[in-house]
């Protein structure tokens, strides 16, 4: 079982330390077999090839920020409306009946710890977890093969000795919580125009390509070619024979990049009566890192997960949409999830007539209600 299970061990080290590598700016130093500058195009096909470049940039930042924009108007500042709409049917159940205090006070417990711990994913219960990385992480189809982040997620620390996996697995969740998505969106947007720009370089574009390649940097984000570390990787002996590492990047968020995650599509249904599908939204580091490994424990068929980056605006509209799924928004699960605002539910709590109604008690009716609240707290009345 040992044997079978070392090559995604070993494997698995490399991965994580290639992504702390990665999200981690470094000064860098000539390597052997490094990256190479090429010679640059020229282009002589007059105005429209000049534009060309610019043309695609725009497009692609229009179609990043009409995701963006439509995520939004799902619903504005979702976590807010549903903390809204919960509050307002906790104090209309405590009027209908105090008993239920206890069980309000839980369960805002519940939700500040889901909050809490969801947010960078340190000591998370299992469904806190699962919502919020549904939100982090690219998801696996098995019926197209595909293989995601949420995958190699859910697999990584049980590869792990267990000497390794006590300290590993927490900076692993952390790689994967929605702090780490918001670290990214904010350095992505300051790195990716000079990778944009390098690669373009290396590619032999045409002036034009590499003067718009830093605008499309900035908007769309990049990859940064990991490959140089690969020799280093295979060399350093953590790799059992038949598995290789054969790709490696990290992709850098734009100010417009919109991640690619596991939850949704997002379905609403439009003014004509047809239904809409929108993209979500989101990311983390852990989701930036992409990977092609051979094994021989799957020959021929080798394990690719492609790299998403995340901008500023998508992490934090993820994670606007992360916190209203653990307060029960249900924008959660995999595949399509019709949305609806939580606005509706949000209502200012009357007080029920019978409340202080003591039946012709008298008026020791309402003293009653009193001793019992008082109890509920511990408290003499």
């Amino acid at each position: 079982m040992q044997q079978t299970l070392r090559p995604y061990v070993t494997a698995g080290i490399a991965i994580v330390g290639s992504g702390l590598i990665a999200a981690t700016p470094v000064v860098t130093t000539p390597l052997a077999g490094g990256p190479t500058i090429r010679d640059v195009a020229l282009t002589a096909g007059g105005l429209p090839d000049l534009l060309a470049p610019w043309t695609a940039v725009f497009n692609t930042a229009s179609e990043n920020a009409t995701i963006l924009t439509q995520n939004y108007f799902l619903a504005p500042g979702v976590a807010f409306q549903q903390i809204m709409a919960n509050q307002s049917q906790f104090w209309q159940s405590v009027l209908d009946n105090p008993s239920t205090i206890p069980a309000v006070v839980q369960q805002i417990q519940s939700n500040l710890d889901a909050v809490m711990t969801g947010y960078t994913l340190q000591n998370a219960s299992a469904d806190t977890s699962a919502t919020v990385t549904y939100h982090t992480l690219s998801g696996s189809d098995p019926n197209t093969y595909a293989f995601g982040h949420d995958l190699l997620f859910g697999l990584l620390p049980g590869f792990l000795p267990p000497d390794l996996a006590e300290g590993a697995t927490p900076i692993i969740n952390f790689l994967a919580s929605p702090l780490s998505a918001i670290i990214m969106g904010s350095i992505g947007p300051w790195f990716s125009p000079w990778v944009a720009m390098m690669n373009s370089i290396q590619d032999g574009d045409s002036f034009p390509q590499i003067m718009a390649s830093w605008t499309d940097g900035l908007l769309n984000g990049s990859k940064l070619d990991l490959g140089f570390l690969l020799p280093l990787i295979a060399n350093s002996g953590l790799l059992p024979a038949g598995t290789n590492i054969t790709h490696l990047d990290f992709a850098l968020g734009g100010l417009l990049s919109t991640g690619t995650v596991a939850v949704g599509p997002y379905q609403v249904t439009d003014q004509a009566g047809d239904l809409v599908n929108i993209h979500a939204v989101g990311g983390s580091i852990f989701n930036g890192l992409g990977i092609s490994l051979e094994t021989g424990l799957l020959p021929g068929t080798p394990l690719d997960i492609e790299s998403y980056g995340v901008g500023p605006i998508a992490a934090m509209e993820a994670w606007g949409q992360t916190v209203g799924a653990l307060l029960g928004s249900g924008w959660d699960g995999k595949g399509p999830v019709e949305v609806y605002p939580p606005w509706p539910g949000i209502s200012f709590p009357t007080i029920p007539d019978n409340l202080f109604d003591d039946g012709g008690a008298g008026a020791g009716a309402a003293t009653d209600v009193f001793a019992e609240l008082a109890g509920l707290f511990g408290v003499d009345a």
